[in-house]
């Protein structure tokens, strides 16, 4: 129920100065649950699965669908694991234009509970130096030409290589043996940047919880609009 106080056409109350949602609330599961955004997102696909493309690249015409999807994202998430030294709560930089595997990848850093730190690629090495040592990130996902831009020191994994592509199609034999990382609403999941309009670049952390809630919120927008 909407207080007196504020105005139900624009959410903003006089007494307080400030603007509130005038939505509904959006059902969101228990803080408490162990949910990373990753298992949220995959637990709303249909079964069976869509027979449209869940990826589409206009520029190409490429498509990648959903049961592809989703095997690349286990295959990704079960090499990062296996083969090189990311746990949860590290940070993972990326430094790269836009591709097809983005969403693979940003989904398997986050199901281990990776921290993700997208920068764009544009920066020149003193801005992508700062924002590094603002994040201090453990690892760098970037492409044979932005890697050159990374400071010395940082191990990177080159996005355009046959290595990266054969880590989203095969999955190593002992990976099932693995332990399960759990995943907290809580946990920071993506390290966004300010654009610097009023100092310095600074750095936003954003949670898992965020990012559910952002989804839910758009589903429900979604469904407003179709009734």
């Amino acid at each position: 129920m909407i207080s007196p106080s504020i105005d139900p056409r624009s959410g903003f109350c006089a007494v307080t100065k400030t603007f509130y949602s005038i939505r509904s609330p959006v059902p969101l599961p228990s803080p408490s649950l162990p949910l990373s955004f990753p298992s949220y997102s995959f637990s709303l696909l249909p079964s069976p699965l869509p027979s449209h493309p869940a990826l589409i690249d206009a520029s190409t015409g490429e498509t990648v669908s959903y049961p592809h999807l989703l095997s690349q994202v286990g295959s990704l998430t079960a090499n990062l694991l296996t083969h090189f030294s990311i746990s949860k709560g590290d940070v993972a930089l990326v430094l790269s234009p836009t591709r097809m595997d983005f969403l693979v990848l940003y989904m398997s850093l986050l199901s281990i509970g990776a921290v993700v730190s997208p920068i764009n690629p544009a920066l020149t090495p003193s801005e992508i130096s700062r924002l590094v040592h603002l994040s201090k990130p453990s690892l760098a996902f970037a492409t044979s030409l932005t890697s050159q831009k990374l400071p010395s020191g940082l191990n990177a994994i080159l996005l355009d290589t046959p290595q990266f592509k054969n880590m989203l199609q095969t999955t190593p034999t002992n990976f099932e043996n693995m332990k399960q990382i759990e995943v907290l609403q809580s946990d920071l999941a993506v390290i966004q940047y300010s654009s610097g309009t009023t100092g310095r670049v600074k750095a936003a952390a954003l949670s898992h919880r965020f990012f559910i809630a952002m989804t839910a919120g758009y589903l429900g927008t979604q469904s407003l609009s179709s009734t």
